[in-house]
């Protein structure tokens, strides 16, 4: 940090003439304490082990900070060199309270015990059913609001799965035709864009996480052929974007009762929209979202994301 501003590594190293390398090695090594908090002990100090259908866990939990506790709290789930952290962090000072090495809800019960999780007015989380429980369980004076974010995520996951699904299909009938014609070509047919089936499948992923106005010429001209050959695909993904432009729909700070109401009942109307078409990924999301619509809603109460906490 440079005056209240984040600044990397490289750059300092930059300005001091040396390389990124060095200046790594010795901030790990010698600025940063850590191999003197990890021979004193203090590293490992709050780890905890709890027994699960007869055998012994261990938690490892880097980060114990009751004090970071706050008002509005993040709730979230981290992959670090592929090991999965949960996350509790505070919104209003961006500082970690909670960082453990499980997902489990028993010990991160046990971990929250003296956490002063009473005085937590809003808890912003993933869309994790553990997280959901914990909320209720250990934050009951808190407003629940399921991040933005995820939930955007989740409705393009489901979106690109269908563009998958098609794709399989035709890799399905390419490795059918190989097996029954040995030695001879699978011919692709070419569509006007010079984009064969295959292509065109994989090379729309970028297009669809894109809105219309946001696609480029070529995208464009990809989108048309790859709508005109799956309709269900282009019926999708204007259900999807029905669903980001109710998000994205301009609000005050904070919005009356009455507001409140219409967005939900709005919410409610997609949700029927999804689960009504023919299409098995879009009726999975909306089962997913109507057993949330309540928290989903609330982000429109005061705006509320994981955004500070990523």
């Amino acid at each position: 940090m440079v005056e209240g501003k984040i600044i990397s590594l490289s750059n300092i190293a930059y300005c001091l003439g040396i390389s990124r390398k060095k200046l790594s090695r010795w901030y790990k090594e010698i600025l940063s304490g850590y191999p003197q908090a990890v021979k004193s002990g203090q590293i490992g100090h709050h780890d905890m082990s709890y027994r699960e259908l007869g055998k012994e866990m261990k938690v490892e939990v880097p980060i114990y900070q009751p004090e970071n506790v706050s008002a509005h709290m993040s709730l979230d789930e981290k992959t670090i060199d592929g090991d999965t952290y949960t996350i509790l962090s505070s919104r209003d000072t961006q500082k970690i309270a909670l960082m453990a090495k499980t997902l489990r809800n028993k010990p991160l019960v046990e971990l929250l015990k003296s956490f002063d999780t009473m005085k937590v007015s809003s808890l912003t989380r993933d869309m994790a059913p553990n997280y959901e429980w914990l909320g209720r369980q250990l934050f009951m004076n808190a407003r629940q609001v399921v991040d933005k974010f995820h939930v955007i995520k989740l409705a393009l996951d489901a979106l690109q799965s269908i563009r998958v699904r098609f794709r399989q299909i035709e890799l399905t009938k390419r490795r059918i035709f190989l097996d029954n014609h040995p030695g001879e070509k699978y011919i692709e047919k070419i569509h006007p864009n010079g984009d064969t089936t295959l292509q065109l499948l994989a090379r729309s992923r970028g297009l669809l996480f894109k809105r219309s106005f946001q696609w480029t010429d070529q995208q464009k001209n990809r989108a048309s052929v790859l709508f005109e050959k799956y309709p269900i695909l282009k019926m999708a993904y204007k259900l999807i974007q029905k669903f980001r432009q109710w998000y994205t729909t301009p609000l005050g700070k904070r919005v009356y009762a009455k507001t409140y109401e219409r967005k939900k009942c709005e919410l409610i109307n997609l949700i029927n929209q999804l689960k009504y078409s023919v299409i098995r990924e879009l009726q999975i999301l909306a089962l997913s979202l109507k057993k949330k619509t309540g928290h989903i809603t609330n982000y429109f109460l005061f705006k509320e994301t994981n955004a500070k906490a990523e």
